[in-house]
């Protein structure tokens, strides 16, 4: 439907796995009451399900707007309901970053914000049996493939992140999905890209389950954050069946800061800045410990 300010929309969607209310246009004081109201009416049709935020076609969000976003995400975290909000474009983006207003609501990742793609150096797809040797396997191929293109801070920082993913698609998808694991590695000049693709049925970025504070495990999806330049999910074919993609990326320096570095090198930019900009890993993952617990189990 069609808002009472011209120049929004906002519609309510019903899906499979639960309700989502999609925006478009600018999101101001005139137009977050709509919001507002049609999150409250959300809620009491969602029945356990997850909700999505999308706002992918908002142009502008103003003070009103973001105090809108805040109420919801305390609303859903005191029902206890799976909440994930699809990030506006780009250039909205960064103002809820430059705000911290990204810090407070859970902005499920862009696969759109990868830089654009240019011609590979290499790429390896292989089929890991879905078994407990499947991370050990996945380590070994992925070394194999960025010897010498990456710093040994790095090449530490992917194995890990790699580990997390495979492990994550042995262990969750539950006992009656067959299958292999697909991982897929692939460099470039600037970056290296991981895929890591299994049968189950996957998550919603940012509506996945909180746990409990002292539970184990949990932190893979934050390790993931924390560490990788992008990350992001799919919906994937997998044979005769849909399937469910995780994958991550990390970039390259355009200067080499290992001496000596070969030519087919390089080193992601200013890790530690990173770690820096971010609270550092250890503080995020103590943070979602002590707040409410990490969002998903083991990875």
């Amino acid at each position: 439907m069609v808002g009472s300010v011209p120049n929004f929309r906002i519609d309510t969607l019903e899906g499979q796995s639960g309700l989502t209310i999609k925006l478009a246009g600018e999101l101001d004081s005139a137009t977050s009451r709509e919001l507002l109201e049609r999150f409250e009416q959300a809620l009491a049709a969602l029945d356990g399900r997850e909700l999505v935020i999308d706002l992918d076609g908002v142009s502008f969000i103003d003070s009103s707007g973001m105090r809108a976003l805040i109420v919801i995400e305390r609303r859903a975290a005191e029902e206890r309901i799976a909440l994930a909000i699809a990030p506006p474009p780009a250039a909205v983006t960064e103002l809820l970053q430059v705000t911290g207003l990204a810090d407070r609501i859970p902005l499920a990742p862009r696969a759109e914000d990868a830089p654009p793609s240019g011609p590979f150096l290499e790429r390896i797809e292989i089929a890991l049996a879905r078994d407990a040797d499947a991370p050990a396997r996945a380590r070994a191929e992925l070394r194999q493939a960025i010897l010498g293109r990456l710093s040994d801070r790095d090449s530490a920082a992917a194995t890990l992140l790699t580990s997390e993913l495979v492990t994550n698609a042995v262990i969750h998808p539950g006992h009656a999905v067959g299958g292999s694991v697909g991982l897929r590695i692939t460099t470039y000049h600037d970056r290296v890209r991981v895929e890591v693709t299994d049968e189950g049925s996957g998550f919603e970025p940012g509506g996945l389950p909180r746990r409990r504070p002292r539970e184990a495990g949990g932190h893979g999806l934050i390790v993931v954050d924390g560490l990788s330049s992008r990350w992001g999910s799919a919906r994937r074919r997998v044979g005769e069946s849909e399937g469910f993609c995780v994958w991550f990326e990390l970039d390259g320096d355009s200067e080499q800061s290992d001496a000596g570095a070969g030519e087919d090198q390089f080193s992601t930019p200013s890790r530690s800045q990173q770690y820096s900009s971010r609270h550092s890993l250890a503080s995020s993952m103590q943070r979602a410990s002590d707040s409410h617990g990490s969002t998903v189990s083991n990875a």
